[in-house]
């Protein structure tokens, strides 16, 4: 077509879109939407990308560099900001330590980096403490521990004072807003620190790090805090205690770390970050990061790539990829037969434009010219909506996200290539419309009469084949494919298969739905009228009805694959969760022993009311010297089948076996007062009642002349009773009374207690609880076995509600199509003495039919990609069968409530009456 042809067609379009007001809003809504999502996204993500300076600021502050003691008396090799990335290289084998590597394992790291650095350099401790526990109203809090003077500009950029005043006096500190959050604090409110019970803080301000706005931290002035905590911890933890249990600090103060002031006229360059990697320093220096070495001259990119994976890290770009192209195909498949219903009610119009003399090509552009226009509009408007609504959110972005952004950034070239999306999308949904117009009978046109063409054949055809092939291609993945390296983000060649084999099968499925609404019209005949009505205007007019039903079917089937992959997840951890107790119980932890462990328990009751009979627990060992002991467990027989809780021998009483192995059985309480070994599985029984302890352990002593040395594994027969609870295996191995230990070599260990209320507590109560007894021990630990908690899944429920978003706007836009493109038929039927109710009843049948057919295809195609991910994680060697399970609640939701709810609200919402019109004879 030449020039003046495009711009008669353009002008006829934009004049066919201000006159349709209603139609062309629509269609640029459905374009600005997603847009505007992904320009929010677009202009979040550079905004959240630091420039150099930005990134160093956020390093050091005020001050010209960081150096951090990272592996001293060893060669570090780091990025050029260290924080990006940094590691300390092994020596090789058989090679003598440099002189770097011996200097700095004689030199204390701040006498080291004061030599390294220029003359005249002020270093400041950049302090961080350990993780300790602090008091709230509600208990204890678990928050890290810094030391900086706020007031000081040195600290701004690393740690900036949002609200309040710095802390200016020993017993003053300032908390991050996560700190105050979680422990439900304010500014001038006081707290005690796990260790330090007699000193009170008191909170005077709100601190925030930029670049972690979730940090749980304390922060004190230098010299204030830190030293006293260590002061007062314990020189060593008592012999058994656990890692991470709750009482202890699980995280030591970090390396010393130094923020450094150089003198008027100095700099730091490449050369003197390498001098320090030799010495095993880090240092980031601000001259540094911004004019940075070239990449090839930092060691550490290459050697820290070797062990990358680099695929890893295109998970991001592969979602937000899928993602978008889904969220341009549902409007694609949305805007189609708008533009659809828009190109037939001007049907007369093109007809006289075809009658004219213009070609077939021109009554196409005419059409096509509308999804440019509305496409430049929709696009332009998502633009400037997605960049205003960033900036409207920014501080709540910012929180979510749990970084402050470095700047407000806009990309031009981003956006012109996100509104050509948006564009591009408008044109593809105009696409098939305009060639639908341009194959028109123009003299069917003229006399305002639409014609019906059948679906096509091949398409038919092309589907099925595509439908066969995929189901084919998904399940060779899940059950031929073996498993590799990752390809694609972290996705292996079996997965991968799988996903494609099921996008083939969607779009084959997807081909072949104006074939499947041309079938549910054929069963109109048996329908009451409306219904019957309702149906075949749907068939009829499958332009408009197809495209709705394949976007509804698209956006159910993500939302269910999601849904079944979520929903059996959870339920094969549900089916290997070992619980620790029975539901309810209540058990403290603790190594104390004696007047300690019995204030534990005395304090556990006070604060937890109702918690019924305690069972005092203990753990049966084997001494092999005076300072050595070693646990006793019992020796299977290579067939256990019978899934046991701990490999290890417990001591108890009768109220033990009740408590926490669940047994009310006085044949085994009278077996065990007689001094036997109750066994909890029939694979540790040797036979003839008898089952066999293992004592591992050598002699600690010295061998005296003449002397056998012990053998470090040793084998007890000991009398056993099996007791049939299949439960109980699941707490421990096998139970022995306490008094009957000496007779067999061995001691009992107390380990705590246990209690079986018949509610278990809440959470607020235990946390009160769990703070009481940490102040009496400080490795104790409290807790409530409540049985397997399911996780809630945001992706899922966000899947839900788009899908539901979709089922519900996709059913509505199409319906209000069909009211729009059918008038002519309503006034006939309000001509020839319809009741007005008809006129909602239609459209409540047509919306409910669209959400329903596409709400069914789509569940039925979402549990393909689903159950072949499954089966393939399944298929691994030593992994347990797949667990397929339906998430009933979402399909109901989906099949059945929303396409009813979508039926009431057309019929609510659509008018009952209709303006009667003049027909054209």
């Amino acid at each position: 077509m030449r020039l003046g042809a495009w711009r008669v067609t353009l002008r006829i379009a934009r004049r066919d879109a201000v006159r349709a007001k209603g139609r062309s809003a629509l269609i640029a809504a459905m374009i600005a939407l997603p847009v505007l999502g992904v320009t929010g996204a677009d202009v979040v993500h550079r905004s959240g990308q630091l420039s150099p300076a930005e990134r160093v600021e956020r390093v050091v502050g005020g001050a010209d560099a960081l150096v951090t003691a990272h592996s001293p008396g060893r060669t570090v090799e780091q990025a050029p900001i260290a924080e990006d990335g940094s590691l300390a290289v092994g020596p090789r084998e058989g090679a003598a330590p440099t002189a770097e590597q011996q200097r700095a394992a004689t030199t204390g790291p701040l006498a080291l980096a004061t030599a390294l650095l220029p003359p005249g350099s002020t270093l400041t401790p950049a302090r961080s403490g350990p993780e300790t526990g602090a008091t709230s109203p509600e208990g204890l809090v678990r928050t890290l521990l810094a030391e900086a003077d706020l007031s000081d500009p040195l600290w701004h950029g690393r740690l900036d004072l949002t609200g309040g005043r710095a802390p200016s006096a020993p017993g003053e500190v300032a908390a991050t807003r996560a700190f105050l959050d979680r422990a439900g604090l304010a500014t001038g409110a006081t707290t005690t620190l796990q260790g330090l019970p007699g000193t009170t803080l008191t909170i005077t301000g709100v601190v925030e790090h930029p670049g972690d706005l979730g940090r749980v931290e304390l922060v004190a002035l230098p010299g204030g805090l830190i030293d006293q905590l260590a002061a007062a911890a314990p020189p060593a933890q008592p012999t058994g205690t656990a890692a991470g249990a709750p009482g202890g600090d699980r995280r030591d103060a970090g390396p010393g770390a130094w923020l450094v002031r150089l003198p008027a006229g100095a700099r730091l360059d490449w050369a003197k970050v390498q001098e320090f990697n030799a010495h095993g320093l880090t240092l980031t220096a601000r001259s540094v990061a911004l004019d940075p070495p070239p990449r090839g001259a930092v060691p550490y990119y290459r050697d820290a790539y070797r062990t990358a994976d680099a695929a890893a890290g295109n998970t991001t770009k592969v979602v937000v990829a899928t993602v978008t192209g889904m969220g341009l195909l549902e409007v694609a498949l949305l805007a189609g037969p708008a533009f659809a219903v828009g190109a037939r009610r001007a049907r007369r119009q093109l007809a006289l434009l075809g009658a004219a003399g213009g070609r077939r090509s021109h009554v196409g552009a005419v059409v096509l010219g509308g999804g440019l226009v509305l496409g430049l509009v929709g696009a332009a408007v998502g633009v400037a909506a997605g960049i205003g609504l960033v900036a409207a959110l920014r501080p709540w972005i910012e929180r979510i996200g749990g970084s402050r952004f470095g700047h407000f950034a806009a990309p031009p070239l981003d956006l012109l290539a996100i509104a050509g999306i948006g564009l591009a999308t408008a044109l593809l949904a105009a696409a098939l419309p305009a060639l639908q117009a341009s194959r028109r009978s123009i003299t069917a046109g003229l006399a305002d009469r639409d014609t019906v063409r059948p679906p096509n054949r091949r398409v038919t055809v092309l589907g099925l084949l595509m439908l066969a092939a995929g189901a084919a291609l998904a399940l060779y993945g899940a059950a031929s494919v073996p498993r590799g390296l990752p390809v694609v983000s972290t996705y292996d060649t079996r997965t991968l298969t799988v996903l494609a084999g099921s996008v083939t099968a969607e779009l084959g499925l997807l081909a072949c739905t104006p074939v499947l609404v041309a079938l549910v019209g054929r069963a109109a005949r048996r329908m009451p009228l409306t219904a019957r009505l309702a149906l075949r205007d749907s068939a009829r007019h499958r332009s408009r009805t197809a495209p709705a039903i394949a976007a509804v079917m698209a956006a159910v089937a993500g939302s269910v694959a999601i849904g079944v992959y979520t929903t059996s997840t959870d339920a094969e951890n549900r089916r290997d969760y070992r619980p620790q107790a029975p539901y309810g119980a209540v058990q403290l932890s603790s190594v104390a022993d004696g007047d300690q462990l019995a204030r534990l328990r005395s304090e556990t009751e006070r604060e937890l009311t109702g918690l019924g009979a305690r069972a005092d627990l203990a753990d049966a060992i084997y001494r092999f010297c005076p300072n050595c002991s070693s646990l006793v467990q019992l020796k299977d027989t290579g067939q256990q089948r019978t899934p046991t809780g701990p490999p290890r021998l417990a001591a108890g009483d009768a109220t033990v076996l009740r408590a926490r192995f669940g047994v009310h059985d006085p044949a085994a309480e009278r077996a065990l007062a007689a001094g036997r070994v109750l066994v909890f599985a029939p694979e540790l029984l040797a036979g003839d009642g008898k089952a066999v302890l293992e004592l591992r352990g050598g002699g600690g002593a010295p061998l005296k002349p003449g002397e056998i040395p012990k053998p470090d594994l040793q084998e007890v027969t000991v009398d056993a009773t099996l007791v049939d609870a299949p439960d109980a295996a699941r707490y421990g191995q096998a139970l022995v009374l306490p008094s009957a230990l000496p007779a067999l070599g061995l001691d009992a260990r107390p380990t705590g207690s246990l209690w079986l209320p018949a509610t278990p507590p809440d959470r607020k109560a235990q946390q009160r609880a769990e703070a009481a007894a940490i102040r009496l021990d400080r490795a104790a630990q409290l807790d409530v076995e409540r049985g397997y908690q399911p996780k809630g899944d945001a992706q899922t429920l966000a899947l839900g509600g788009f899908a539901a978003l979709v089922v519900l706007g996709a059913a509505g836009i199409a319906t209000g199509l069909a009211a729009a493109d059918s008038r002519q038929d309503q006034a006939t039927l309000a001509a020839v003495g319809a009741p007005p109710g008809i006129r909602r009843t239609l459209a409540g049948l047509q919306c409910a039919l669209i959400a329903l057919l596409g709400a069914l295809l789509g569940a039925v195609n979402g549990f393909v990609p689903a159950v072949g991910l499954l089966k393939s994680r399944a298929s691994g060697f030593g992994a347990k069968p797949a667990l397929i399970t339906a998430p009933w609640g979402q399909l109901l939701l989906i099949t059945l409530v929303l396409p009813v709810l979508a039926g009431l609200l057309a019929a609510l919402l659509t008018r009952s009456r209709v303006r009667l019109g003049r027909r054209l004879s």
